[in-house]
């Protein structure tokens, strides 16, 4: 079962002079989760990751960016909507996913606004009343490619 993780950048980043990989540039509670299941071998094989970025929008892990000190506001998530949209929706069509897993602060919904009719597959938020709670979400998800169930928050 393949799926896209959509992630917000965060605001911790690694202090770098060039261009590094944007996986490798962010370094926040998500991040870390995410790189340490990579660095173990527990990341789950078919689960794509796509970046939104406040300067950048729509960011691959892969792809090398600066450091840079801009924050997500609704105006500008509001600005990126068609560029995120559009490059989840080309994304899920190219690599076929079968789901796409959203784990945006409320300053990023704004930027996925619509996504869900502009795909034909589920898309899910990754949800809790707390970072804590989002981010035992997101472990349990890229290391086992399901999701906990929201019950019990």
């Amino acid at each position: 079962m393949a799926s896209l993780l959509v992630q917000s950048c965060s605001a911790t980043k690694e202090q770098v002079d060039t261009p590094v990989p944007a996986l490798d540039l962010y370094d926040g509670y998500f991040f870390r989760i995410i790189k340490k299941a990579l660095r173990t071998g527990r990341f789950q094989s078919g689960i794509d990751i796509m970046i939104i970025s406040a300067e950048h929008g729509v960011v691959e892990p892969d792809q090398e960016i600066g450091y840079y000190d801009r924050r997500m506001d609704t105006e500008r998530a509001d600005e990126l909507n068609d560029q995120v949209v559009s490059a989840i929706a080309s994304k899920v069509t190219t690599n076929g996913y079968d789901n796409v897993w959203i784990n945006l602060g409320k300053d990023y919904l704004p930027a996925v606004d619509g996504v869900e009719s502009a795909v034909d597959v589920p898309v899910d938020y990754i949800e809790g009343t707390g970072i804590g709670m989002k981010g035992k979400r997101l472990k349990h998800l890229v290391s086992s490619g399901r999701s906990i169930p929201v019950h019990g928050d």
